[in-house]
Formats: structure tokens, sequence, C-alpha cells
């Protein structure tokens, strides 16, 4: 069943976008009866908790964390009161989860560019790899001194354009290796803050007021051709190892 068919059927209030029903099909789809365990920021009434369970199946769970929570938990649903713009409440959750814990992280809180930020950099060690990172609203970064801080159009300060360094991370070897030229050790880098802390970001996609991240280790870059007499060896300028990635110290 699909997702907005589930949506119809829910007893309680749950305010979404209507497009994201499509998205949330192409991405979560995969977890469907597999019981995913969710780190859901922002749960108001309860409702897109239930939501989960009712799409994904039994054995779901959620764990919700909102600043003030207007619904109670049950069998599927634990809350978490705090707030999501914390740095110490984040550390304190993973002290307890540990990493590679959840399986999709849902980004639903504030909508103010710094709690997306702070979530994001916080809560993306504990998806576990094959992991969906999922932060919704992300119109408010385009949000120019109405509603939240830190918006506008390149605004260096909205969740936006900090997610679009994440493009630079999933590409960031071929800083260091140019295809049948070789090393390139003088960059620039991406800095090795977002490398430590994204690393695993296997893919980042921008739809209408969505961000999604995949996160799973790097692919192997290796080139191949339908002739195999064309082939490069694998090591040389045309045709790099996954050492040759690595900046020579």
């Amino acid at each position: 069943m699909r997702i907005a068919e589930v949506f119809e059927r829910l007893d309680r209030p749950c305010d979404k976008i209507e497009h994201y029903f499509d998205l949330y099909d192409q991405w979560f789809h995969k977890f469907v009866g597999q019981g995913p365990k969710i780190l859901e920021v922002g749960v108001q009434f309860g409702g897109s908790a239930k939501l989960w369970r009712d799409y994904f199946g039994p054995g779901t769970l959620v764990t919700g964390v909102d600043v003030n929570p207007q619904c109670e938990p049950c069998d599927y649903l634990e809350l978490i009161v705090m707030d999501q713009g914390s740095e110490e409440s984040w550390n304190n959750l993973r002290d307890r989860f540990g990493v590679s814990y959840f399986d999709i992280v849902i980004e639903d809180g504030s909508h103010e560019n710094r709690d997306q930020i702070v979530t994001l950099n916080e809560s993306f060690a504990m998806l576990k790899d094959g992991g969906i990172y999922f932060c919704e609203d992300v119109h408010t970064s385009y949000y120019n001194g109405v509603r939240v801080e830190g918006g506008g159009l390149e605004s260096k300060d909205s969740f936006v354009e900090y997610a679009k360094k994440l493009a630079d991370v999933v590409n960031e070897r071929h800083t260091k290796f140019a295809l049948g030229v070789g090393p390139t050790p003088a960059g620039p880098h991406v800095s090795q803050d977002l490398l430590d802390r994204f690393g695993h970001v296997r893919g980042v996609h921008f739809y209408d007021s969505v961000v999604v991240l995949e996160k799973d280790s790097p692919p192997i870059f290796r080139r191949v051709n339908s002739d195999k007499q064309r082939q490069p060896p694998v090591g040389t300028k045309g045709n790099p190892s996954p050492q040759d990635f690595v900046l020579k110290t």
C-alpha cells in the first residue's frame, strides 16, 4: 500500500505537504515489513508516528524528539522531550543509543535553520549504513527575514546552503586525483571536519522543500571498458586505485 493511502486512514491529526508522499514511497519502501527503528524529530500530535507504524508494519519503533510533544507514548512510540538545537542534549542521546542505531531519521522539527544544521550534525552518526536521512520543510532556508532566522537565497546560515557542501563530500576524492593527470595534492580539499561527520554520505538529493541523504560507505571508483584491450590497468593515471585518492603526507 502506498503511504498516501495509509495517510487517508489515519485516526489522528497529521500535517504533511502532499508531494512528500511520493518521496516517502521512493526512499522508505525498502523498509516496509522490516520493523525499522526511526528517529523522528518533531512529533506534535503523534499522527506521523502512527503513519510510520501503519506504513512499515509490526515491529516499527519510533523514537520521537520534541520540545513540547502533544501526544502520549505508546507501544511503538517513545517520547524524548528535548530541544533539537541543544548539542548537549544530542550528546546525551548518542550516549544512550550509540552510533549506527537507527534505520531512518526524519527531521520535521522547528524548521529553524540552525536547529536543522545542529540536528544533522549531531544525529547522522546514529544512522546505520544503508539508512536514510529525510529532512522536511527546508523551504524555510529561503525565507528571508520572516518566520525563521538564517534564511534567504544563498544565505550562508541556511540549512540548504549547508547541505550543498555534502555534494562536495560525496565527490571529495576527485580533489586529490584527476583522471589522466594523477595526484592533485594542491587542492583545495574538503575540510576534515565535514569528512569526519559525513564521510559515509553516499548520495545527497534535493527536492522542493526536502533534502534526502543516503548513508553508506563510498562506492569503489573504477573505470571499466567493454573492450578489454582498452581497459586501463588499475593503479594508473587512467584508472586510479583507492590508495591513489589518499593524500601522501
